[in-house]
Parts: structure tokens; sequence; C-alpha cells
């Protein structure tokens, strides 16, 4: 059997993309890597802007609740902003390895995309399922209900 060209209409066409195409791509993904490392939102400059607590005030809870709600928010942003990162980095090293073939991966690409998997899973959770979809909400929170905050407040 003969292999399917690229173009030829076959599904695996589908999936032929040219070297030129795939080195672009991975062109701009570094340009949006090195755009988001210099910018406010970069891991590094996240981590910098921090507030304390006396600067909502001293003495009423609503300060040191505001105070709280700050610093997790600025937590997920941290770590969002790190996530991102890790995420264009892994989406630069398969695009070269794609365009260079997989059975040419060195050890260094490898161990570097395994890291960024495995940090990527200890922050991703799935959602749960609903049990019964079809029992009425019995006092739980859906999504599009009017009710934008978790248990957590935000």
């Amino acid at each position: 059997m003969r292999p399917e060209l690229p173009g030829d209409g076959s599904p695996a066409s589908d999936l032929a993309t040219p070297s030129e195409s795939l080195q672009k791509f991975k062109i701009r993904v570094d340009k949006l890597l090195t755009k988001l490392d210099g910018s406010p939102a970069a891991h590094s400059r996240i981590t910098e802007q921090k507030i304390t607590p006396a600067a909502y005030g001293t003495g009423f809870p609503e300060a040191m609740g505001l105070s709280s709600a700050y610093d997790m928010v600025h937590a997920r942003l941290t770590l969002m902003s790190k996530t991102l990162g890790d995420q264009l980095e892994a989406m630069g090293i398969t695009v070269d390895l794609a365009d260079r073939g997989y059975e040419n991966v060195d050890q260094e690409h490898s161990e570097r995309l395994h890291a960024i998997q495995q940090r990527t899973e200890i922050y991703y959770r799935k959602p749960e399922p609903d049990k019964d979809s079809d029992a009425p909400a019995g006092g739980k929170d859906k999504p599009g209900d009017g009710s934008s905050s978790g248990t957590d407040g935000l």
C-alpha cells in the first residue's frame, strides 16, 4: 500500500504540515513567551507585587478579609502566569520536535516536557460530574444560577 500524499484529500493529509509553517508557528510562540516574560504578567514580576495587610487598615475585620482575598487572588495569578509560561514553552518544544521528527528527541527536551506535564497535572483539577444531573439542585450552587463565587469567596 502506498503512503498517502499531503493534500490528496485523505485524513492523513489533514495532518501534514509543511516544515516552514511549523517553524513560523514556533517563532510566534517564542515571541509570545518573550512578551510574557517582559510583561507585568510575568511570573517573576507577579511574585514581586505584594501588598502588606496593614495597607488595608488595621483594627477592623473587613481589612483582614480584603487582605486575605488579595493574597488568594495573587497566589492564583502567580500560578496562572507560571502555568501559561510552561504551556507556551511546551508548545514551542513540541512544535520543534514535530518538525525535526520525534525519533530525534533529546533527553533534555524529553525531561523538560515531562516536568511541565507533571506540574500541570498537579494544578489541574478535573471537573467532578454531577452524580444525578436530573435531580434538583438541593441548595447547591450551579453555574449560571447567578452565583459567581465559590466556597472560598471567589
